[in-house]
């Protein structure tokens, strides 16, 4: 029903529903990096948390357009340390990831930048999002997440602040035994998991607050993977003119977090992206959404918002945003 390999050819033709402003470009590429990174900063965003599929010498650790994030990760450290932007860590799946596989990627990370000053810290600690935690057992994670486990990483040099990743009802259950330190939503999509919804953060809020756990409630613009998923409609929301991402992030600050995180900066494939976009491209190939209002709707939106957040937890505040490299 679907075409199968289809390869997209930019600039033409890319991959995502919308066109970016900036037209296409390379993650690697300094100059925009650094606008990248200011106009994060100058929307009040103060970490960018980066999608790392783990060590280049592994096999298999390659994103899901086949970029290599660990060979790109020495150029983006050294211009968020120029710019002054704060870094965590998006550990994403690989093929055989297990809890003691996740411990030796942060061993090897903390070698090459642990003595940054541009990684973001809670409590002293680095901060890595764990997607898709929860393949992975409970008491696996506890191996590894727990003092009194037989991998641990507690108290050695390796320590972090690990936050899991909150889809189905009962995974707060895992969460709590595997040793978290805290628990974020990720999906831009209400359609997608439990977690994602936002009548259930305050819930979510209030329990992590009970077990001294962070919540980190992720907003979104809206999704649309159409280009790449053409048979996942279902998950398709729209973003309704900027409504869907103000509605998110008035409900993340109603939830009582003090941090957020946005999905995403620039994850153009999924339609997520808060980048500016440009109005009105067309091709031969295939014609792109926009932002109806202008290029940096979003932007203007977010630095609203993470002002409101700001003054809702009386200035201890982050806002976090998911990016792609």
């Amino acid at each position: 029903k679907y075409p199968v390999g289809k390869r997209h050819s930019p600039p033409q033709d890319l991959h995502s529903p919308f066109y970016p402003a900036r037209g296409p470009y390379s993650s690697s590429d300094p100059t925009v990096l650094v606008s990248q990174m200011q106009e994060l900063m100058d929307a009040h965003v103060n970490v960018v948390v980066l999608s790392w599929w783990g060590p280049k010498h592994n096999p298999a650790t390659s994103d899901t357009q086949g970029v290599q994030t660990d060979a790109v990760l020495p150029i983006v450290m050294r211009v968020a340390e120029d710019t002054g932007m704060l870094v965590a860590f998006h550990l994403e799946p690989y093929p055989g990831r297990s809890a003691v596989s996740v411990r030796e990627d942060v061993a090897y990370l903390m070698q090459l930048y642990g003595n940054s000053p541009c990684l973001y810290r809670r409590n002293g600690l680095p901060v890595y999002y764990v997607y898709d935690s929860y393949h992975v057992k409970p008491q696996d994670w506890a191996s590894v997440l727990t003092k009194e486990g037989s991998n641990s990483l507690r108290g050695t040099a390796f320590d972090g602040f690990f936050i899991a990743l909150w889809l189905s009802q009962r995974d707060n259950v895992d969460i709590l035994q595997g040793g978290f330190d805290g628990c974020y939503t990720y999906f831009a999509s209400e359609a997608v998991s439990w977690g994602a919804s936002r009548r259930n953060w305050p819930q979510m809020a209030n329990w992590a607050k009970t077990h001294n756990l962070l919540f980190v409630p992720s907003v979104g613009p809206g999704y649309d993977d159409s280009h790449i998923r053409p048979w996942n409609s279902d998950a398709t929301t729209p973003r309704d003119n900027g409504t869907l991402y103000e509605r998110a992030w008035s409900a993340a600050v109603a939830s009582g977090a003090k941090v957020v995180s946005i999905t995403s900066y620039n994850e153009w494939g999924e339609g997520t992206q808060i980048e500016p976009a440009r109005l009105s491209v067309r091709s031969d190939e295939t014609s792109y959404e926009d932002y109806a209002s202008d290029t940096t709707q979003y932007m203007r939106l977010t630095s609203k918002w993470a002002k409101k957040l700001q003054e809702s937890v009386s200035r201890v505040y982050d806002t976090l945003v998911d990016g792609e490299l």
